[in-house]
């Protein structure tokens, strides 16, 4: 277990190991075309180019370019710029940026808690469907909002404070079963990813942690006695046909 991690380089380099973990779990190969949906800061797009290799190729999509820097930087981190391409899009409608069939398998991590309209779950669903090959696969990767311990749940409280959208994994099931995704799939993935308390009251935006003054308030004395733990994730994937 990776216990009391004090700097944010230690962190970053531990959550990247998991995400390589992750893209090999739900069947990521050398050699593929993968689209990542909403991309963010690039760090599950780096882990998916790396696990595909110079012969694969992986299109980010992302509605919006905020991160366009922190993106490029984390490319160019882990060596995998050349294989990699982003297009600014909206992961509700694809169309304008991908055609068709075009990838081996469609992807996304930690996208839909992003969401500014819940409701579009559906139509993500439906453009994933669309652009992966015949017996193809699309992958969904959220964070589990279920806490196994107080570590954990100071880190989902700080998402569902700050309004993030909670899906359980049976609604992502649900919305990949009615475009008629088949053999869909729930495999759980467990973490040991622990921030130590110092490390947790700072701004870590490669983890999708914002911390502020109320946070603080709120969670300042959790936080100080167990730190944060990275909560296990759930992947939902399922099969065109």
């Amino acid at each position: 277990m990776t216990w009391n991690i004090t700097d944010a380089e230690t962190l970053e380099n531990a959550i990247f190991r998991l995400k390589l973990e992750i893209a090999r779990r739900i069947g990521v190969q050398k050699g593929m075309v993968v689209v990542d949906v909403g991309c963010g800061q690039g760090g599950f797009t780096a882990a998916v180019a790396k696990t595909v290799g110079k012969g694969g190729k992986v299109l980010a999509v992302d509605i919006s370019t905020e991160y366009l820097d922190e993106f490029t930087r984390r490319l160019d981190k882990y060596h995998v710029k050349e294989r990699v391409a982003f297009s600014q899009a909206d992961s509700a409608d694809l169309r304008t940026v991908i055609p068709d069939e075009a990838a081996d398998i469609v992807v996304s991590y930690r996208l839909l808690e992003e969401l500014k309209r819940p409701q579009d779950i559906s139509k993500i669903a439906k453009e994933m469907a669309r652009i992966v090959k015949k017996r193809g696969r699309v992958c969904i990767t959220e964070l589990s909002t279920k806490a196994e311990n107080k570590a954990e749940e100071a880190y989902i409280r700080l998402h569902k404070e700050s309004g993030d959208s909670i899906f359980e994994p049976e609604e992502i099931a649900e919305a990949m079963k009615v475009v008629e995704l088949k053999n869909v799939t729930v495999n759980k993935v467990r973490t040991s990813i622990w921030f130590s308390p110092d490390l947790a009251r700072q701004d870590l935006s490669f983890a999708q942690v914002w911390f502020d003054a109320d946070v603080e308030k709120t969670l300042g004395s959790s936080i100080g006695k167990f730190g944060m733990k990275y909560p296990a994730l759930f992947s939902i994937s399922g099969t065109r046909r």
